[in-house]
């Protein structure tokens, strides 16, 4: 087999001893990408669906313990989905999901949450069997919790609630661990709203004995999937892993140097305090689980398009990869700025330079070299599969080889280096157009649009250049795209 070069009008590849090179330009425009961006409230959508303004993919779905078990070790998962998930995905069916359990939501009925109850009770998230013989866990309603309620609280500290509890989370976890369509499990269950805490009704609060099993609990349940949880405090994320979800963006994020509104960083309910203060090892838990974070006042949501600079600088330094269910996306109006937000957040991955070694036999190895940078503010935290393909005058693929991309290592702000070798044999001699995309490990699911110009339409992947296969002969010429 003989490779030839293809005369064009410029040559934008540097073709030095032992290998050929592509060099695609980078390009800076609006681009959905998968469990990146914006997230949007998407418990309640079989009620009525929530505008989607700036391309949110993510949806933050509460899982009700109310509604999966249904009798003490029975799940109604498929159930759960025809009524929370289907209905999304029906809209987007590029959608994935954070999932959060929840035993006590205060004002379940006002939110929505409980629609699909029933059998009374309806401020109670968690299955009735609990309460009755043998378990006779006991459950306290309040009226008023800091002003959230009415709402109904179970014994957590109980010992048959931990049992329980741990039990449950067991069953969540071998329902969704690995699930494609899942972008994080956030790790929730106690406390109001799933945020480990009781504030506002102290008494009830849940204590450290039942925190450390669910906690442990978690991170044995979810060895693919990627966790957060509400808080850098201990117990809540000691000897684990887990990313952060911090509602109460950006007031409670970082240090108040920014003049974000009501921002508070004299306790471990600011992110940056618990990292300074409380557990410093977690500050590098981005590096393994996502961290995100939504605005729920106004003053908050604003401060996204008067403050942007701020904001992103925020977003940038502590890592997040996507923002919401409640946020300024929720409004139309606000392009300009919320295009930058959104380009800041998550992965952002252009290719720098793609090497091919020469010269090359048919039937021989071909060595590859990627180099990769990511622009954006965290890695990629989901399973990829790289693929480089050989396509003929008429688009159609003729040669396609796998290449092993672990991206959880392209750290933002850094160009990383990926090698490896592929074999391309059986060629009929011609031209043959080089294409690179990164697909998701699961079929079916979206892929990563790679930040270069020389986008493929009809595919997300970027087409490199161009390759002359020659009957017989020992070398590769190759040609870049112009642009």
């Amino acid at each position: 087999m003989r490779l030839f070069p293809l005369l064009a009008c410029c040559l934008l590849l540097t073709l030095d001893a032992g290998a050929v090179d592509f060099t695609p330009a980078a390009a800076s425009d609006d681009i959905d990408n998968p469990h990146k961006g914006y997230m949007l409230w998407g418990t309640t959508w079989a009620q009525g669906s929530a505008d989607n303004y700036y391309g949110a993919s993510i949806y933050h779905v509460y899982v009700p313990w109310r509604e999966v078990e249904t009798a003490d070790q029975v799940f109604d998962w498929a159930g759960f989905e025809q009524r929370h998930l289907q209905p999304i995905l029906a809209d987007d069916p590029d959608a994935t999901f954070v999932l959060r359990l929840v035993a006590d939501y205060p004002d379940g009925v006002g939110s929505g949450l409980s629609y699909f109850y029933t059998g009374g009770q309806l401020e109670r998230d968690y299955p009735l069997f609990l309460e009755q013989a043998p378990l006779n866990i006991p459950g306290t309603d309040y009226a008023s919790c800091d002003g959230d309620g009415p709402g109904r609280t179970p014994a957590w500290n109980h010992p048959a609630f931990v049992s329980q509890a741990v039990q449950l989370v067991q069953a969540l976890g071998q329902r969704y661990d690995g699930d494609a369509r899942i972008t994080a499990v956030q790790v929730g269950l106690l406390g109001l709203w799933g945020e480990w805490h009781q504030s506002g009704c102290d008494a009830n609060a849940p204590g450290n004995a039942v925190k450390l099993a669910v906690r442990e609990a978690y991170a044995g349940a979810f060895t693919r999937t990627r966790l957060q949880t509400r808080y850098a405090r201990d117990p809540d994320v000691v000897n684990a892993d887990f990313g952060f979800h911090e509602d109460y963006f950006p007031s409670f994020t970082a240090n108040c140097i920014y003049g974000f509104p009501l921002c508070d960083a004299s306790g471990d309910w600011n992110l940056e305090y618990g990292f300074a203060n409380v557990v410093p090892a977690a500050r590098g838990n981005w590096r393994f689980n996502p961290v995100s974070g939504e605005s729920p006042l106004t003053s908050q949501q604003n401060s996204w398009t008067s403050d942007t600079d701020d904001v992103i600088a925020v977003l940038r330094n502590y890592h997040f990869s996507f923002l919401g269910p409640a946020g300024k996306h929720e409004q139309a109006g606000f392009g300009v700025p919320l295009a930058r937000i959104k380009r800041a957040l998550g992965y952002d991955l252009s290719v720098v330079r793609f090497s091919l070694s020469d010269p090359v036999s048919q039937g021989s190895s071909l060595a590859w070299r990627l180099e990769l940078a990511n622009r954006g503010s965290a890695p990629v935290y989901h399973a990829v599969q790289g693929k480089l393909e050989l396509l003929d005058a008429g688009n159609t693929v003729r040669a396609m080889a796998p290449l092993a991309l672990d991206l959880r290592g392209a750290e933002p702000g850094a160009t990383t280096v990926y090698r490896g070798r592929l074999l391309w044999s059986g060629l009929t001699p011609g031209n043959y157009t080089v294409r690179l995309s990164i697909a998701d490990a699961v079929a079916g699911r979206p892929g990563i649009v790679l930040q270069n110009t020389a986008r493929d339409s009809a595919a997300a992947g970027v087409r490199l250049g161009m390759v002359v296969v020659g009957p017989v002969g020992d070398r590769l010429f190759a040609d870049a795209f112009s642009e």
